[in-house]
């Protein structure tokens, strides 16, 4: 086995076998997933029943409430404070900070039937869930447009003909086919902002890897037997090969678990009941919004292409890794501590940032020429090249090409540098490197 190849291992298996990488590697997922499940179970919808006191000033809106379904009645109950219009705010107020029975008091003004006031109260005791306040809101909005509706002598039926909204559909004219481009774009976001976590989690590992040997004297004894640029590119790879293990590991994990909690959590938040009640809180338009989301959501599944978004998502996280690592192992040999290697980490992450900020805005414009530079860039290509691929860009293919071979060749350049840099300063003790020396080690031959 050559050099590197040793060098390779040790770091790989001195890594894997230590009980903090079994750890996390284990842990990580049941964390990630477990936070999900518990936070989808937390803010899950309150199923107890509410009783609801309603001061309907109008003595109108109230009377025509649309009849709420059997599962709505159980879900809330309607009782209203004063049919004979005698009681005021005030009163309606008082008794439902002295009954504890009530959970909201739902107030309707005089004036909002027939004038611009729209605005009605829901008063609490404890804040109220969106599902109450949608039905509430859905409730209130029906009776008012009855009302308005009669006085205009205008019959409901022909009201919905002319309330019909026209979705508007956006097709590739290529494929002939419905796309969701912001959609795919965040899908494209999410590889892309996973690529920009591993490339800093495991390029500052190389860094603090070489800190440390260099600190405790170890690499004078590794360099007397191998090549420092030997030792730096074992270091690299094996780094890299630790977090595609760590990585794969956690995926499966995530997978399984996240199914199971999901089925769970399935089972408890979207029970038939559960939907009933939902979209008895919705209005038409309601429904019809949801059903378009569930629709996108499905679109943009169909559509990305998974195959390739996998490939590119490996092949930019290794070549990201490769580009940072072998910079964040430059950095690490020419400082002696990690409070003076930040100096040098801020320029260098600063394009990885940047990405991150232009992948973010290109969901509201996916097309802009930004997003488009950024994937050729080698610097910020490992983030945003992975959005360009979700939308499915016009000549994606030859830009693909392009960006993975200036990917690859930035790669051997700064390594080449980044070899340079560590030959001269992994031997080197209690001096402060400035951008100045850094230039003159580059200059130096051999």
């Amino acid at each position: 086995m050559s050099k590197i190849g040793l060098i390779i291992k040790r770091e790989y298996v001195s890594r894997v076998s230590k009980k903090s990488f079994l750890l996390m590697t284990i842990l990580g997922p049941i964390l990630l997933v477990g936070f999900m499940v518990g936070a989808m179970l937390l803010g899950k919808q309150d199923d107890k029943s509410q009783r609801i006191l309603i001061h309907d000033e109008t003595l109108l809106v109230y009377d025509n409430f649309t009849e709420p379904s059997e599962a709505t009645k159980q879900r809330f109950k309607l009782n209203i404070f004063d049919k004979t219009g005698d009681k005021n705010y005030d009163q309606a107020i008082e008794k439902f900070k002295k009954n504890d029975s009530i959970d909201l008091l739902l107030y309707i003004p005089s004036n909002i039937v027939g004038t611009n006031a729209n605005v009605g109260k829901i008063l609490y005791k404890e804040a109220p869930s969106s599902k109450t306040t949608l039905f509430l809101e859905r409730l209130v909005n029906e009776s008012i447009e009855k009302l308005k509706l009669e006085k205009l002598n205008v019959s409901m039926d022909t009201y919905k003909r002319l309330k019909n909204k026209v979705n508007l559909q956006t097709v590739d004219v290529k494929t002939m086919e419905s796309s969701n481009v912001k959609g795919r774009a965040v899908v494209g976001m999410a590889f892309g902002v996973s690529i920009f976590m591993f490339i800093f989690m495991y390029g500052t590992q190389v860094m603090k890897g070489v800190i440390e040997e260099k600190s405790n004297r170890i690499v004078e004894v590794i360099v007397s037997s191998v090549k420092p640029f030997e030792l730096m590119m074992g270091k690299i790879v094996g780094i890299m090969f630790v977090g595609l293990t760590q990585f794969a590991v956690w995926i499966i994990l995530s997978s399984v678990l996240g199914s199971i909690g999901l089925s769970f959590v399935g089972s408890e938040m979207y029970s038939a009941g559960s939907q009933a009640d939902i979209m008895s809180g919705l209005s038409a338009e309601g429904v019809s919004k949801m059903t378009q989301m569930q629709a996108g959501i499905i679109n943009v599944i169909t559509t990305v292409n998974w195959p390739l978004m996998i490939g590119l998502f490996f092949f930019y996280f290794i070549g990201g890794y490769l580009l940072y690592g072998s910079l964040m192992a430059a950095i690490g040999a020419a400082v002696d501590n990690e409070t003076d290697s930040q100096q040098f980490m801020v320029p260098i992450t600063a394009p990885l940032m940047f990405a991150y900020f232009i992948v973010i805005l290109s969901i509201d414009n996916p097309n802009s020429p930004a997003i488009l530079w950024c994937s050729q860039v080698p610097f910020t290509s490992p983030v945003a090249m992975l959005v360009r691929a979700a939308m499915g860009a016009e000549g994606l293919w030859w830009q693909i090409i392009i960006s993975m071979v200036l990917l690859v060749a930035t790669f051997i350049g700064t390594t080449w540098l980044a070899g340079k840099i560590y030959r001269t300063g992994i031997l080197m003790h209690g001096k402060k490197i400035t951008w100045k020396e850094l230039a003159k080690w580059l200059k130096y031959k051999g």
